[in-house]
């Protein structure tokens, strides 16, 4: 469609495409001023379904006037589907700023209130975003960061089923709770934004990149713990109060304490994985404890009492899953990595369901295998001294 004209729009050129719209720079020759089209991609032509989720979009947007979330001009048609007009960004979006590097605590802290102002507004007016990522946040030309794409946009439903019946966001930002098809309320994208608030600092995703050693400060990673908690109510109540704290945040903090000698199980029934395991988390300073079935590692978990457990979800006899439910149901409380060889999105989400922390799929790496470790050792040494703090 470039070089070509819509209604008085005068189509430059495709800026990107999603999953609910296909978006062009134009211009509006009568204001004499750049806007971003954007349109119901062919697939969804002929969705009623598509066009009320897009018209929803643009009553959502349009109930919105705030600094950081992107402005409607207009609705028209093509061919008796809606386009909507949209203020045109020219600054690139958060991810291509964050892509590959680590934001100063200063930037991070600056973008993290704008998202947070303009995510409680919108929230404040009965609108939950439910996509809140990197993508979906665009600079202006003054630098100003705001909010875009509200095509999730819950309005008057809870639904978190998109058209084709997968489950409605981005994995890597989604709440659990929307993991598994339940109603979304504004705790869920309390829930992204701290995904993003660390992916900012660290330059790597939650959980699954690893977490940079002395560079976070342990204020902002209490912040950022809360904020993605598991249970919508242990989270931030509000994003104003998100934002308090990170206002309260001092841009030079000092780099919280590590602990060291912590202490692995791996369970696992390949031995030459077992082996391999053992030896690479030795060679790291981690006091390792092997064992090569699910009892044996029941046993040695409740006995031992390790930081961290590393579990073969395909055990003989009692499989990861069950030794996973039994040691929750124990009440071991550490830290619980599932390994398998399977990658279907379903075997994770019922394995984080059932109480494990994390879940790596084989093959991998010995830098990725260790990044999650030191990540989930590194948050479970904040919670614990967390807890020793309230109870002095």
């Amino acid at each position: 469609m470039e070089n070509l004209v819509f209604s008085r729009y005068e189509i430059l050129e495709k800026l990107g495409e999603g999953g609910m719209g296909v978006v062009y720079k134009a211009r509006d020759p009568r204001l004499d001023r750049l806007v971003a089209l954007k349109f119901l991609p062919p697939r969804l032509l002929d969705s009623a379904e598509a066009r009320r989720r897009f018209a929803n979009e643009a009553r959502a947007i349009s109930l919105l006037n705030h600094p950081n979330i992107a402005a409607i001009y207009d609705i028209s048609e093509d061919g008796g589907a809606p386009v909507l007009v949209l203020e045109y960004l020219p600054g690139g979006t958060l991810r291509s700023r964050t892509e590959g590097r680590r934001l100063p605590l200063s930037e991070v802290i600056e973008c993290g209130l704008q998202i947070a102002g303009g995510l409680g507004y919108a929230h404040r007016r009965g609108i939950v975003h439910r996509d809140v990522k990197p993508e979906n946040m665009l600079f202006a030309e003054d630098g100003r960061l705001k909010i875009t794409d509200f095509g999730l946009a819950r309005l008057d439903d809870g639904r978190t089923v998109t058209l084709d019946g997968m489950i409605a966001g981005t994995p890597a930002y989604i709440a659990p709770e929307c993991a598994r098809g339940l109603a979304a309320d504004h705790r869920a994208d309390i829930f992204s934004l701290g995904v993003v608030l660390y992916e900012m600092a660290a330059g790597e995703r939650l959980f699954w990149g690893e977490l940079p050693q002395g560079e976070l400060p342990e204020a902002f990673e209490r912040i950022v713990r809360r904020a993605t908690a598991r249970a919508p109510e242990r989270r931030y109540p509000s994003m104003e109060e998100l934002a308090a704290d990170l206002r309260r945040l001092p841009t030079e903090a000092p780099a919280p304490v590590r602990s060291e000698a912590h202490s692995i199980l791996v369970i696992e029934d390949e031995e030459d994985l077992r082996t391999t395991m053992e030896l690479s988390l030795s060679e790291e300073g981690y006091r390792v404890l092997t064992a090569g079935n699910g009892r044996e590692g029941v046993r040695a978990a409740i006995e031992e009492r390790p930081d961290l457990v590393l579990l073969d979800v395909m055990l003989p006899g009692l499989n990861g899953l069950d030794v996973c439910r039994e040691l929750r149901r124990r009440g071991f409380l550490a830290p619980i990595i599932m390994v398998t060889g399977k990658a279907e999105e379903i075997d994770r989400v019922v394995g984080l369901e059932i109480g494990a922390d994390d879940y790596v799929i084989k093959p991998f790496g010995r830098r990725e295998l260790l990044s999650r470790i030191r990540a989930h050792l590194r948050r479970e040494c904040y919670a614990t001294a967390a807890m020793a703090s309230a109870a002095s």
